[in-house]
């Protein structure tokens, strides 16, 4: 009993069930508050409507309501029946706790092996309809909720690129078209989780975009200019492969002479406006005594 004289029964209905089921004490187990999970139930994603009545005309969002639950499997995981029950869990989880109605939310699943023995398990057993949409997006009807699959490396390299290539096996001609999109839509001044990722996973793909054209390296000095730190946070995501400076040009012949006079330019920017030779040479790669040059030039 609490201070306020609340009785708590949970413990006392626990041994009760064991009370009352005694006979078959041996053949069953009882586990008091069983957790569900070792860690915290967490959603991949969850996209909430802010202006209710929006209809996204954008092909993965046409399915969305107002509160959209996103779980995403990354190239090498496969998903599972289980995997999809445990999604549809989720939907339950935070209807109740949020109280929002199961008519309002939707699932998502986002991947890049096609589950095809789930998919004959919705189709042959649960009796759900799997309507293949074209490009990689599949819509599952007659669940509790509205649900589609969304197969990235199906994706259309035009409609949905980002999602397409997260991934790891990218070609050079897929690597320079999505660092060319990607700072068209985001400035250098915000977190580069994707850009680390992506080229983390595909140095190759990278070092031969940067071979096959200026405008590559130039994407990242132009944002180093005004967006120093970030600058230095995304030339340097792969120690060795994206570190960017006149050693490993010479080495590997990354960079082309114009390349390296548009990172002198931005050096000697740097220094009138009073940054110290260091960080001038950490941010854009440059040997120090080039840049001390600079200094006087």
């Amino acid at each position: 009993m609490d201070e306020q004289g609340k009785i708590y029964w949970h413990g006392a209905h626990h041994e009760a069930l064991q009370l009352e089921l005694h006979e078959y004490i041996d053949a069953l187990k009882f586990e008091n508050e069983h957790e569900l999970n070792k860690e915290a139930l967490r959603m991949d994603t969850l996209i909430i409507k802010k202006i209710k009545d929006v209809q996204i005309k954008k092909n993965i969002g046409k399915i969305f309501r107002n509160h959209n639950i996103v779980e995403y499997k990354s190239e090498t995981d496969s998903f599972s029946f289980w995997d999809y029950q445990k999604v549809l869990g989720y939907a339950f989880i935070y209807s109740s706790f949020e109280k929002i109605p199961m008519s309002d939310i939707t699932i998502s699943i986002s991947l890049t092996i096609y589950p095809r023995e789930l998919i004959k398990l919705l189709k042959n057993e649960r009796r759900l309809e799997v309507e293949d949409l074209d490009n990689g997006i599949y819509y599952i009807s007659g669940d509790i909720v509205p649900i589609q699959i969304l197969e990235s490396k199906q994706l259309s390299p035009d409609s949905n690129l980002f999602l397409r290539n997260l991934r790891s096996n990218l070609s050079a001609e897929d690597m320079l078209k999505t660092l060319q999109s990607y700072k068209e839509r985001k400035p250098l001044d915000d977190k580069n989780v994707f850009l680390d990722r992506l080229v983390k996973a595909n140095p190759k793909a990278f070092k031969e975009a940067m071979n096959m054209t200026e405008g590559v390296m130039k994407i990242f000095l132009e944002g180093a200019e005004e967006y120093p730190k970030a600058f230095k946070e995304a030339m340097n995501v792969t120690e060795g492969v994206m570190k960017i400076s006149l050693e490993g040009a010479e080495e590997y012949g990354w960079l082309n002479d114009r390349d390296i006079e548009i990172a002198k330019r931005f050096a000697k920017k740097s220094l009138i406006r009073g940054r110290p030779i260091e960080e001038v040479a950490e941010d854009t790669g440059l040997p120090l005594e080039t840049v001390r040059s600079l200094q006087y030039s």
